[in-house]
């Protein structure tokens, strides 16, 4: 298989913080709301908790074998036929959340920035800049991720600290007010988008360098990320109200149109998308790039390079038909996404872990 050299334990732990924000810096804080009101923020902290254990789990799974991929680890673990089905259903989850991922820019930039502009086009346009990411390989990956992270966490300071005359502390109370069945149920929301998602980094854990170390950048890397997330959600919630939060497609978008610098700076809000569409160009570069390899591997194919474009294509065509509009997407979201992302980001983990034990227990005896 080919490899295309290495990234360092900080290489890695940028990556995953792009890749934690990715995507739900835009969506995740209405459905926060919707479901926990003034708490949830709280939820958000709750699910980055949760987020730890499943962190030393994949660690885990790293480890055994350092230098395979989930899916090479679980074919060794269950033989060529059983590990190959379970592989399959692991592959086509990393394969259909990119082509979500890839429709979420689409419906942003379609709805907020040129809504002129044909949804087709800005799925092939971006798309193409991805997969020539992706045919560069995880170090070229790496190394992006160092010059763009310090600009994106600027720019996040940036937009907290010029929204906070707005803040209204009225709508942070009460705490609790709802009880905690809200906010652990809406916790669940956070943990599927993007906790659960980061079993998809299984992928390229094998090319991360010094194990020992990648294991601590793994758990900073989700847990600045998911603080950046909490934060964006609080303050959401502190401006806009839990309410207007809540009905709001994309409550940070808006968040940032309310700032206002000495009444004459305003309208900024394109802060909010220039860190959302390089965060989520991370994202989905990570998922396109772990599924192209992952289908190789399946395939027994020796460099993954060659199926980049014919599975672009079909990406293409996925996100498109995956969902006819942002409604059916937040119907999606909220009631099917997590079970789905449990199933691959902790059963089949849990299942792979225990098969690879019994595994290397039995080699040992004999």
């Amino acid at each position: 298989m080919y490899r295309n050299n290495t990234i360092s334990p900080r290489q890695f732990m940028y990556l995953v913080i792009l890749f934690t924000i990715g995507s739900s810096i835009l969506i995740v804080p209405g459905p926060l709301a919707a479901g926990a009101q003034q708490d949830g923020w709280i939820a958000a902290l709750l699910s980055l908790a949760v987020g730890m254990l499943l962190i030393f789990l994949y660690h885990k799974i790293g480890i055994l074998y350092e230098n395979k991929t989930f899916i090479e680890v679980t074919i060794d673990s269950f033989g060529p036929w059983i590990g190959r089905g379970i592989s399959l259903f692991y592959i086509l989850f990393i394969y259909i959340l990119a082509a979500l991922v890839l429709r979420n820019i689409g419906d942003f930039m379609t709805t907020q920035i040129m809504p002129e502009t044909p949804l087709q086009f800005t799925l092939i346009l971006f798309l193409l800049v991805v997969i020539m990411g992706a045919r560069s390989g995880i170090e070229t990956i790496g190394r992006s991720s160092e010059m763009f992270i310090s600009f994106i966490v600027l720019l996040l300071f940036f937009l907290f600290l010029f929204v906070t005359p707005q803040i209204e502390t009225d709508n942070f109370q009460p705490i609790f007010g709802s009880g905690l069945k809200p906010i652990i149920s809406t916790s669940f929301t956070m943990l599927g988008t993007p906790i659960l998602e980061m079993v998809v980094l299984l992928m390229i854990y094998p090319e991360v360098k010094e194990k020992n170390k990648a294991k601590y950048a793994w758990v900073f890397g989700m847990l600045i990320g998911g603080v950046f997330l909490t934060m964006i959600t609080l303050l959401s919630i502190l401006v806009l109200g839990s309410d207007l939060t809540a009905l709001n497609a994309y409550p940070s978008y808006e968040l940032a149109s309310k700032i206002n610098i000495a009444g004459f700076w305003e309208g900024i809000e394109i802060i909010v998308a220039i860190v959302w569409m390089v965060t989520i160009f991370f994202k989905l570069i990570i998922l396109y790039y772990a599924s192209t390899k992952g289908i190789a591997q399946f395939l027994l194919i020796d460099d993954y390079r060659t199926l980049l474009l014919p599975l672009g294509m079909g990406m293409v065509v996925l996100a498109i038909v995956a969902y006819p509009d942002v409604a059916y997407f937040e119907n999606f979201v909220g009631t099917s996404w997590f079970p789905y992302a449990l199933t691959h980001g902790l059963f089949i983990p849990i299942l792979v872990l225990a098969g690879a034990l019994i595994k290397r227990k039995r080699k040992s005896k004999k």
